[in-house]
């Protein structure tokens, strides 16, 4: 059973010896629930014993140190005042939890992982490439796993699992560049991102950066056929879509009032004397 997680965060933003309660927090709450999930399904396929209480607090991780050395994490898992006994399910679970960090490490997302179980190590994956460059993983009697931060996507664990679809193209607003990961991201006129990655000429694009531009690469696709993201894209200079249905010509408010028509001052119907005073003595009564 797995007691002891060591992470050491090498290239982070924070100084040697010290991280970011925003980091140290999602980190944390990533690795949490991964272990407490992975826990969870292996103990219900092990069939009825314990319960669902008594296997999480198994799955229970506890901060017990940040020390120096780069950055390094010193976690301990399960319990302190129970005895080291052999709870059914946690040991496969403790297999499939490194064998999770291995596929973030290697960017493949195995086929047995489930929707939750995908959704936490998304999380994870989020929290590491935001917390430094590189990251070591180590327990004892487990191989030590090495995880850079610009190979562990997230598209990797997304819970609608995407597809190639080809050349592909797209248009929008370019809003994001990170010529460090050579990533691009636009937004198209409707809301939706796309993605752009391993940028030809990035720096040349990224001159393009808040203007509308189209691009095209390798496709990737959503289960409904949306483009998420292109690969080996190019980017292109264009112009708003819209542009040619909008008019040049500038209407103020004042000019569109006084073309609105009002009302007719001899509009509106007859009343003769006597319904007029039939009308009048209804509303005061």
């Amino acid at each position: 059973m797995i007691k002891q997680i060591e992470l050491r965060l090498v290239g982070a933003s924070a100084p040697s010896g010290e991280i970011t309660l925003r980091d140290l927090s999602a980190i944390s709450a990533a690795l949490q629930e991964l272990v407490t999930r992975l826990s969870r399904d292996a103990a219900d396929a092990a069939g009825p014993g314990r319960s669902r209480q008594y296997v999480e607090e198994f799955a229970e991780l506890r901060l017990g140190a940040i020390e120096h050395g780069s950055t390094v994490l010193q976690f301990s898992k399960g319990p302190t005042d129970k005895l080291d006994v052999e709870v059914p399910g946690l040991a496969e679970a403790d297999d499939r939890f490194w064998e999770i960090l291995q596929a973030i490490g290697a960017d493949q997302r195995p086929g047995w992982v489930s929707e939750l179980i995908a959704d936490s190590a998304g999380k994870l994956t989020a929290a590491i490439r935001t917390a430094a460059r590189t990251i070591v993983v180590a327990s004892p009697s487990r191989q030590e796993i090495q995880i850079e931060s610009s190979n562990a996507h997230l598209e990797t664990w997304t819970a609608a699992r995407v597809s190639a679809g080809g050349v592909g193209t797209a248009a929008g607003w370019l809003e994001k560049v990170d010529l460090h990961s050579h990533t691009f991201r636009l937004r198209d006129d409707i809301g939706n991102t796309v993605a752009l990655r391993h940028v030809a000429d990035d720096a040349a694009a990224a001159r393009l950066v808040g203007q509308w531009v189209r691009a095209e690469g390798a496709a990737t696709l959503s289960p409904t056929g949306r483009v998420t993201t292109l690969n080996d894209a190019r980017v292109f200079e264009t112009v708003d879509p819209a542009a040619e249905f909008v008019g040049r010509r500038v209407i103020s408010l004042e000019q569109i009032l006084a073309s609105a028509p009002g009302p007719d001052p001899n509009g509106g119907i007859d009343l003769s004397d006597e319904e007029a005073a039939d009308f009048l003595r209804t509303i005061r009564s």
